[in-house]
């Protein structure tokens, strides 16, 4: 019994871990489709800057603030990258718990981590 009640406290802290891990991944997700967003927005003052051969100093200010954009949207997917990870990291733990115990005991979304 003492066995069951401890595996059920660490299933009840993976649950809480997965629950942490799909808020970031969920938040670097909004993170990148906004910087995602602002590049795409950019592209056509871009290109108009371009076609009509504005001054370079304007296309240098685009040319800084897209690349700027580029960075801050690569930066978003790495965070992306490494909430997945997380994620993938406590369901697997979460699944194993559960193959151990039977079964995956009911956490309140208000639960606080142990």
């Amino acid at each position: 019994m003492s066995d069951d009640l401890h595996l059920e406290e660490k299933a009840i802290e993976a649950v809480l871990f997965y629950r942490e891990a799909l808020t970031a991944a969920e938040k670097s997700e909004t993170v990148q489709a906004l910087a995602h967003r602002a590049l795409m927005n950019m592209l056509p003052e871009l290109e108009r800057a371009v076609l009509e051969d504005r001054s370079p100093s304007i296309r240098s200010k685009l040319f800084d603030a897209g690349a700027k954009a580029v960075v801050r949207l690569n930066e978003a997917r790495q965070v992306l990258d490494e909430a997945t990870a997380r994620l993938e990291g406590a369901r697997q733990a979460l699944a194993a718990l559960e193959g151990q115990l039977g079964y995956i005991p009911n956490v309140p979304a208000t639960a606080n981590r142990i």
